[in-house]
């Protein structure tokens, strides 16, 4: 395919959106943000802006008109939205979608078991049956960057609560987990637009660290210089058997807007944490050659995110 020149934003003032813009403006692309008719947010310089809803096709697609690739960088609650776009990007003749991923592996085998993979794994079957038609100029490349641990630390979603000085293990501790700096998002962005043709209908797996809850425990021990914390033991079964239950009455209760519900909290951690690996939460083993980063760069990032530099 020819090179990709002029990108798209979508969700700009998100967290992906705003490491990938800046990352998108550094890197030398023209950047044009697609912004909700109602947003009185402001951008970074140099960028254009133009205002469309995600569920009206024909705005959209005239927002779109001479866009190069398109970067959905939206949080998962507006994955609904995603047939609409993928038919105004054909429409406008976009060649690249980076698909709304940006998480742990919804490409997982068993993924479909964890009822917050669904919205993405029904978006993803539409794009690909749609990209396939003969003569379709729109590819597609989803990024999984694993757990956000830097982003998650500071603002307290993570299983480190810096605050209480508590760790939260999960069954044994045992199990590794793929984690990325926030910007390894925006790095990977730039990384797959300035060669498409190697990411061309594909999942780029990418991720700094893969850690156990044990190891960040004896990282912590060893950067915190005695000081105390506490580790809390949680039985993932029980847990799972938890968030299943909280997830299956709100289905009975017909809650549509799931992000912010405990049952997402709980099985988006059931997906990390299990046992056998069941939903890929460490994914190391089909990790882009290349990636990652020494265990040594880990402690040197918890020291300044806990308060040890």
């Amino acid at each position: 395919m020819s090179s990709i020149k002029n990108v798209a934003v979508l969700g700009a003032t998100g967290n992906v959106g705003k490491t990938s813009v800046p990352a998108l403006l550094s890197a030398g692309f023209v950047v044009t943000i697609i912004a909700r008719p109602e947003s009185t947010a402001t951008y970074p310089e140099g960028v254009a802006v133009k205002k469309a809803s995600y569920d009206d096709l024909e705005t959209l697609t005239e927002a779109l008109k001479g866009q190069d690739a398109l970067v959905e960088a939206f949080n998962p609650a507006a994955a609904e939205h995603q047939s609409i776009i993928v038919r105004a990007a054909l429409a406008a003749g976009v060649q690249r979608l980076i698909t709304p991923e940006f998480s742990t592996d919804s490409f997982s085998a068993h993924a479909e078991e964890v009822g917050i993979f669904e919205p993405k794994r029904k978006a993803q079957k539409e794009l690909e049956e749609l990209t396939s038609a003969p003569g379709c100029i729109l590819s597609w490349t989803a990024i999984i960057p694993g757990g956000w641990f830097d982003w998650g630390i500071e603002g307290g979603f993570f299983w480190i609560d810096k605050k209480q000085k508590t760790i939260t293990r999960f069954g044994s501790g045992n199990q590794k987990v793929s984690i990325s700096r926030l910007q390894l998002c925006a790095e990977t962005i730039v990384t797959v637009l300035q060669n498409p043709d190697k990411y061309r209908n594909r999942v780029a797996y990418v991720a700094d660290y893969a850690v156990s809850t044990n190891e960040f425990i004896d990282i912590i021990k060893e950067i915190s210089s005695g000081e105390e914390w506490k580790v809390v033991d949680v039985d993932v079964e029980e847990f799972k058997k938890e968030g299943f239950r909280l997830w299956d009455e709100d289905t009975k209760n017909g809650v549509k807007t799931r992000l912010f519900t405990k049952a997402y909290t709980m099985l988006g951690t059931v997906a990390l944490f299990d046992e056998d690996n069941r939903y890929d939460a460490d994914y190391s083993y089909k990790q882009e050659p290349g990636t990652g980063r020494p265990i040594e760069s880990l402690k040197e990032e918890l020291k300044k995110l806990l308060g040890y530099n």
